[in-house]
C-alpha cells in the first residue's frame, strides 16, 4: 500500500499527517520543527511513502534543500 505525508510547519512543532492511497488518515503526530526530528518521525510512522508535501510558508522554507 502507498502512503502520502503532509507536513504543517510551525515555529516549535510540525504536524505530520499520513494518509493511505484510499485517502484515509493512517497516522497524525507531531515532531519538533527540526529536520532530524521530522525524519525520525517519518521513519517511525510512515512506511512506503510515495510523496511528502510541505506547506508553502515562511516557516517551512528552511526545511527544503
Amino acid at each position: 500500500m502507498k502512503f502520502y505525508v503532509g507536513l504543517d510547519v510551525s515555529l516549535a512543532t510540525t504536524a505530520i499527517c499520513v494518509i493511505d492511497e484510499q485517502g484515509r488518515q493512517v497516522r497524525m503526530t507531531c515532531a519538533a520543527s527540526d529536520p532530524q526530528a521530522i525524519a525520525a518521525a517519518l521513519r517511525r510512522d510512515a512506511k512506503k511513502v510515495v510523496r511528502i508535501v510541505l506547506e508553502s510558508g515562511q516557516l517551512s522554507t528552511w526545511l527544503t534543500p
